[in-house]
């Protein structure tokens, strides 16, 4: 398919990182020139976003979404992809330890619904007895009624999760989470919000968690 797809790649890392306002100039440093060129560089890498939120839970605290898109997901069990994380600069030392709160996963994309992106979504974690017939059904409906532009899913792979766990970098993120639930992003129409989603999906997801808008890097 020709122009933006919506996603690239079978695997997916996906972060939600809290950082304290004070903090953020040096993150986003970091992150634009530093650790987002050091992670796209890695082979088996596609394509990284990075989303924040519209209204942070916090007013001290900005809060982000980091989707990093791979050929598959074992690209984020690879030698090449560890031996990075083995090997942190002095300012990935710096910055990692100032993650308030960190949840991660290293996830399977197992199935994709519309084209393009809007730049804004909508994260739901699935509740673990999500009916996933229900879920392929709704999206596209909600797509056919131009309430939303896409869709993806992506289910935890903990194995390749774990692998970051004794690394150097690792080692170095004590408030990382392995987040275990499936992860749905929507990619909804100008103008909709949860609430004009939740109600259609009330099987599915838990909740509907913060809405986030693309970030240049």
């Amino acid at each position: 398919m020709g122009g933006f797809e919506t996603v690239l790649g079978t695997g997916a890392m996906i972060n939600w990182l809290t950082v304290e306002n004070t903090d953020v100039p040096l993150f986003d440093d970091w992150y634009s020139y530093e650790h987002l060129p050091e992670r796209v560089s890695t082979p088996g890498f596609r394509r990284a976003r990075r989303f924040v939120a519209s209204h942070p839970v916090s007013d001290t605290s900005t809060d982000f979404l980091t989707v990093y898109e791979t050929d598959d997901v074992d690209v984020l069990s690879s030698a090449p992809y560890l031996a990075k994380l083995n090997t942190p600069t002095e300012l990935t030392r710096r910055v990692v330890p100032l993650f308030k709160e960190f949840r991660r996963c290293a996830a399977r994309t197992t199935a994709v619904f519309g084209a393009g992106s809007t730049g804004r979504v909508l994260a739901a974690e699935l509740d673990p007895a999500a009916d996933r017939a229900a879920l392929r059904a709704t999206v596209p409906r909600l797509i056919a009624e131009h309430r939303l532009h896409a869709g993806s899913l992506y289910e935890p792979d903990a194995a390749v999760s774990a692998a970051k766990s004794a690394t150097a970098e690792g080692r170095d993120t004590a408030s990382q989470q392995h987040a275990e639930s499936a992860l749905l992003l929507l990619e909804p129409h100008t103008g909709v919000g949860p609430q004009d989603l939740a109600a259609d999906l009330p099987t599915i997801a838990r909740e509907f968690e913060l809405v986030f808008e693309l970030r240049s890097n």
